[in-house]
């Protein structure tokens, strides 16, 4: 009997050990996620493998338990104060040594100093906005990313303005 295995049918599991390190396997291990892998050949070309995420607004969490951007809510409505806008972020484990954090503000990268998760931002102005959480590590390349999410920004009523 013959058994052909091809790349349609590989399975990709990913975990995280006690000390922070990344393993990859063919057998799933306790806590370990099922990896997005895709094979493509171009002419003239081997045959190449992607690991992260499929687009840039899919959620990939790579290494990482939870990455997530808790404040502000999904799609909230928010009134502009002078102290600016709480962002509030999940991730677990911590930052992994060689890797960065940053949030994407409109299609800028603002790198999270100190990898915060509380802090607020300020200088937005009225209107709407999407925020989006990456990590990369030292390669720059994308190690982890959350799903964008967009909140409207008002500005503050004046005592005395009709709505």
């Amino acid at each position: 009997m013959l058994l052909v295995c091809s790349p349609s049918n590989a399975e990709i599991y990913r975990w995280v050990d006690a000390d922070g390190r990344v393993h990859f396997s063919d057998r799933p291990a306790r806590d370990a996620e099922r990896v997005d892998v895709r094979f493509s050949t171009s002419a003239g070309s081997n045959p190449t493998t992607t690991l992260g995420p499929g687009s840039p607004d899919e959620a990939y969490r790579g290494p990482y338990a939870e990455l997530d951007i808790l404040a502000p809510e999904i799609d909230a409505t928010l009134t502009e104060t002078d102290s600016g806008v709480p962002v509030s972020l999940r991730l677990d484990p911590a930052l992994i040594s060689g890797h960065r954090l940053l949030l994407l503000l409109d299609g800028s990268e603002l790198t999270v100093e100190g990898a915060h998760t509380q802090f607020k931002l300020t200088g937005l102005g009225a209107g709407r906005h999407r925020l989006q959480l990456q990590i990369r590590g030292a390669d720059d390349r994308i190690v982890a990313q959350s799903a964008p999410r967009t909140f409207e920004l008002r500005q503050p009523r004046v005592p005395g303005q009709l709505p």
